[in-house]
Order: structure tokens, then C-alpha cells, then sequence
């Protein structure tokens, strides 16, 4: 497995994937999940996620160790979101097996008393720096108003940054978790006086922050904001959303839904802030769409809409760009692109850097991603003033990118079928100047996190 490890390091996958095809032969059972583990890693720097998701989901079912077959199994939820033939049925059916590992859990005495004065509220997450997530969760540890609410983080990564430092300065108190088991966290948690725990996990890495929370260590927990789906579990008892998201997906639910107006509010950072200050326009001949988000989100249905989209808009282009630098994602998206019948001359392929925001200045129309939709790539594209084509789906997830638009009030972006999606890129391709379109976008109202954080605490304060 070593050999396999060190290909992966040095961002060969398909040679890791090929080397542990080979161990699987010959593996002791002990070591298979190991296996499977390490074919889900290269599985994600080939940009397969269907892959992915039969790794993670084989690495479940050959590890004995109960903890870990809980965290194969989030990465098996998390990876399914990304496949077009995923419907609720099938998301439901994993769900209630990642219940079952739970059955025999342990829980902390139930509490009994009321909320005091103030209501204190922790909120755990896999980490406090500065990520996705975080541009919509901060506003919630910075904006809250103190004589009514008792705020702590547990923070469950030893890696820290400015911004957790700056959460650090905010919150009442301020817990790094990272070298303490989930027992241990979850009675922390119960001791401080926590009515509410609030999950911005879910089952991202690992599902870490659902394994503390089945201790139950609050009266009231809660799931959403840095997680977009049910948790399929029975110690979580509300998830925070709003009418849009949940319109079509209520009953999907294990969780009692919690609604505001709206569920989100992007808040830019310094870097975000200065990106668009200085944003200058590229002219460019071409009409041009750019496609942002994680590559793991582009499927063969998304491709086959894009090379029509190409097709009929002769003058048009397209600019991908992935979320991470491995050069094997661009190779592998090549691929897929080729097979799909794009045109090669027409289409650039770039690996994620540091300096992407350049790109807003030469694309006119973002084509969002589907069945996944893009979340913080949506929000940002908007707020550096680029418009965003969406495909609305059912399932709560698949909604986010166009509650972003509905709430910066553009839902002529909003479609509801691939061929109502396939006409509306090619008639904005037609028309060339999206300039009217760019002044529709309502920002301010995207980037309200005063009201959003003011509702979060008005919810809160109904579960009294």
C-alpha cells in the first residue's frame, strides 16, 4: 500500500488505482478496507465519482471497526450527490443503513432543564478555518447578539488559520477538540450548559461531527448551512433551510425542517473583497460560458448538454476550471470532454490556483453544474457580477445554486429542464451583451448577513 500511497502523493492515480487492483487480489481481509480506501483517494484525483462512491461504499463494508465504517459511509452519502442517477429513493435506502450503525450507540442521560436566560448554542464542525462553508456560516459567530445567546465552536482539526483566530476573538468560547475522542467532546459539550448544537458537518469528511452529536450532548440539535442535505439520522432533530430548498424534499427528510426567509448570506472575505474591487473587464471576441465548480460535479448528462449548447452557439467557447491543482483532474476531465464530442478548439481546461479570479472578468455566462450545483462558486460568481445558468433539481442539495438566484433575484436563470437549460445558454449566447442581465443582480441582497444572522437566532429562539 505504500507504493500506492507514494503514486497518489506524487499525482499518479490511475498507476495507484492499477497497483491496488493488484494488492485486492491478494489482500488479507484486514487490510481490504485499507484498500478500498486508497481506490476511493484515486478514484477522486481521476474525477470519478461514481467510482468513488463504490469505493467508499466497499471500504464500509469490509472494516470491522464500527467508527470507521460510520466514516466510509458519509464519503459513500457525500460521493452519491454527485451522480445524475441518485434519487431520493436511493439516497433514503443509504440512510437508513448509516442509521442502523448507530443502533447500539450509547447516549449521554437525557437533558431536563429549561434554557436559561440566555440560550447557549454550540456549533462543531470538522474545522473553523477558512473554507466554503465558512463564507456562509461566519456571519452566524461574529453578528450574534450577546445578551441573548451564549456561542461556543468545537473545532475538531488541529490545522488553524486568520480565520480561526478571528472566530477565536468572536465567540464566548472557543474549543479545539482535535486530540479528543467523540465521547469525551460530547460530554465537554453537555458540561458548558449547551442547549443547542448545531452540526455544520454533516457527512462532510468523514461525518466526524455526527459521530459526537449521537451522544446527544444538547437538548436540541441541528444540521445545515455548511452540510446540504438530511443527515438520515434520528439524533438530529432539525435541519435549518428554507421554503425554496425544501419545497420538493420535505418528506426526504429524517429531520424536522426549520425554515427562515432565506437560508443563505455569502460573506466575502478581505481576499473575495479586494478580487472584485479590482476586477478589470478582458474583452474578448468570443461569446464565452465558464464552468468553475469541483470536476467531480461534471457528469456525462452535463457534458452532452454543453456540446449542444457548443454546437448551436458556433461562436461561442468554454473555460473549465476545477477546485484543486491536480494536473490528473484536468487530464481526466480531457478525456471525458473528447469522448463527449465537445469542440476541442473551443474548450480550456485549467487546474485550480490561487489567482482564478481573473477568469470572472472573461466569462459572460456561468453554466452551473447538475445534478450538484455549484454553492460557494454560485454566490461568488454573483457577487463578482457574472451571471449564473442553473438547473433546479428536487432533492434539497440540488436546489442550492438556484435559491442563490432566487434570492439575488434572478429566476429567469432558474430552469427546470435540461432542453429549458440547453435553449436559454444558447439565446444569452445569441444576444452577446449580458450587461442588463449583470445589473439585475442583486448582491446586497445575497450578501445581507445582519438580516440572515438575525433570523437564524429568531428560529432558534422558537425552539425556546
Amino acid at each position: 500500500m505504500e507504493t500506492a500511497k507514494k503514486l497518489l502523493e506524487k499525482n499518479f492515480p490511475g498507476a495507484a488505482l492499477e497497483h491496488l487492483k493488484t494488492l485486492l487480489k491478494s489482500a488479507k481481509k484486514s487490510d481490504e478496507w485499507k484498500i478500498h480506501e486508497l481506490v476511493g483517494a484515486a478514484f477522486h484525483d481521476l474525477c470519478d465519482a461514481e467510482g468513488a462512491a463504490q469505493a467508499y461504499f466497499n471500504a464500509a463494508q469490509t472494516d470491522t471497526i464500527l467508527r470507521s465504517q460510520r466514516e466510509h459511509f458519509s464519503n459513500y452519502i457525500f460521493a452519491l450527490h454527485y451522480l445524475p442517477q441518485v434519487d431520493a429513493g436511493i439516497l433514503s435506502d443509504a440512510m437508513k443503513i448509516y442509521n442502523s450503525l448507530y443502533r447500539d450507540a450509547e447516549t449521554l442521560p437525557a437533558v431536563e432543564k429549561n434554557f436559561g436566560e440566555k440560550i447557549s448554542v454550540a456549533f462543531i464542525a470538522p474545522h473553523f478555518s477558512d473554507s466554503s462553508a465558512a463564507r456562509f456560516y461566519e456571519p452566524l459567530l461574529t453578528e450574534y447578539d450577546r445578551e441573548k445567546f451564549f456561542v461556543t465552536c468545537w473545532n475538531l482539526s488541529e490545522q488553524e488559520d486568520d480565520f480561526t483566530e478571528k472566530i477565536r476573538r468572536s465567540v464566548d468560547k472557543f474549543f479545539n477538540v482535535s486530540r479528543t475522542s467523540f465521547e469525551e467532546t460530547a460530554l465537554k459539550i453537555r458540561e458548558v450548559g449547551t442547549d443547542i448544537l448545531f452540526d455544520l458537518g454533516g457527512h462532510n469528511e468523514g461525518g466526524m461531527t455526527l459521530q459526537i452529536a449521537a451522544y446527544r450532548p444538547a437538548k436540541i440539535q441541528i444540521s445545515g448551512i455548511g452540510y446540504f442535505d438530511t443527515t438520515g439520522t434520528d439524533f438530529i432533530d432539525f435541519f435549518f433551510t428554507d421554503d425554496f430548498c425544501a419545497a420538493t424534499c420535505r418528506e426526504n427528510f429524517a429531520e424536522k425542517i426549520l425554515t427562515v426567509e432565506n437560508a443563505f448570506a455569502f460573506c466575502p472575505n478581505e481576499k473575495i473583497f479586494a478580487a472584485r474591487k479590482n476586477l478589470q473587464p478582458v474583452p474578448h471576441e468570443k461569446f464565452t460560458f465558464g464552468v468553475l465548480n469541483n470536476f467531480m460535479k461534471i457528469n456525462e448528462d452535463f457534458l452532452t448538454c454543453l456540446r449542444i449548447i457548443l454546437t448551436e452557439s458556433p461562436e461561442s467557447e468554454i473555460i473549465f476550471r476545477d477546485t484543486t491543482p491536480l494536473e490528473s483532474r484536468k487530464n481526466s476531465l480531457a478525456e471525458k470532454i473528447e469522448i463527449a464530442g465537445l469542440p476541442g478548439d473551443r474548450v480550456k481546461i485549467f487546474c485550480g490556483e490561487n489567482n482564478f479570479f481573473s477568469d470572472y472578468a472573461k466569462i459572460d455566462l456561468i453554466l452551473d453544474t447538475f445534478p450538484y450545483p455549484g454553492g460557494m462558486m454560485t454566490a461568488l460568481a454573483l457577487y463578482m457580477g457574472v451571471p449564473v445558468l442553473n438547473l433546479c433539481g428536487e432533492l434539497h442539495g440540488n436546489r442550492l445554486g438556484a435559491d442563490m438566484l432566487r434570492i439575488a433575484g434572478l429566476d429567469e436563470l432558474i430552469c427546470k429542464t435540461p432542453d429549458e437549460y440547453i435553449d436559454a445558454a444558447i439565446n444569452f449566447s445569441r444576444e452577446k451583451n449580458l450587461s442588463a442581465l449583470r445589473k439585475k443582480i442583486c448582491a446586497d441582497k445575497l450578501t445581507d448577513t445582519k438580516t440572515f444572522a438575525k433570523n437564524f437566532y429568531n428560529a432558534l429562539m422558537r425552539l425556546r
